[in-house]
């Protein structure tokens, strides 16, 4: 049986890759009708570990599981959790291929990397990776802003709170779907 968050997020996945009419260049992932993003290698990431508290929300909908995501020079790691800790997914990505467990995911997980790169990878290292898409980028109380764009017409603002990565949190909206996702980071536990 699937979990209720795979209908979410299949939904925002299937949006960014569109109906194609342009080949898709190789080690680039479909966004948008014509865009593409070609993948940085982790190397070209920031390291991050740590687990978040994502809510998908789409018509007024929401549903939450955690988040855990590892960014290494040599590799992306992102296990997503219910909130009682079953194992929806899992994804690996090393630079070539991305790998998903399970394996029949609907979760498009090369798709999932895209957005994780264009909410965390510096700006001047994601724009030559962008084929027939434009990204923005700016400041508005406090948030750093990304706005994606193909033919004018945006595909997913991106807002990350100031400080250090670990501790910031990401919302991405995708207008065209109604959809958003937060990931709030959640306090490292303590032990007495």
């Amino acid at each position: 049986m699937r979990h209720p968050i795979y209908l979410p997020l299949s939904a925002l996945l299937l949006l960014l890759a569109g109906c194609a009419s342009v080949p898709l260049e190789p080690g680039c992932e479909r966004f948008g009708r014509d865009g593409q993003v070609c993948l940085l290698p982790p190397s070209a990431l920031p390291a991050l570990d740590g687990s978040r508290l994502v809510t998908v929300t789409r018509d007024g909908q929401a549903q939450s599981f955690m988040g855990l995501l590892h960014i290494d020079d040599r590799n992306l790691r992102l296990v997503g959790l219910s909130l009682l800790g079953t194992g929806i997914f899992s994804l690996v990505y090393d630079g070539h291929d991305v790998t998903a467990q399970p394996a029949d995911s609907e979760l498009h997980p090369e798709r999932l990397v895209v957005m994780l790169e264009l909410a965390v990878a510096d700006p001047g290292a994601l724009q030559p990776r962008l084929r027939g898409l434009e990204l923005k980028t700016g400041e508005k109380d406090g948030l750093e802003a990304r706005d994606v764009y193909e033919h004018g017409e945006l595909l997913a603002h991106i807002e990350r709170s100031q400080g250090p990565l670990t501790d910031a949190t990401l919302s991405i909206s995708v207008p065209p779907l109604k959809l958003s996702v937060l990931m709030k980071p959640m306090p490292a536990s303590t032990s007495p």
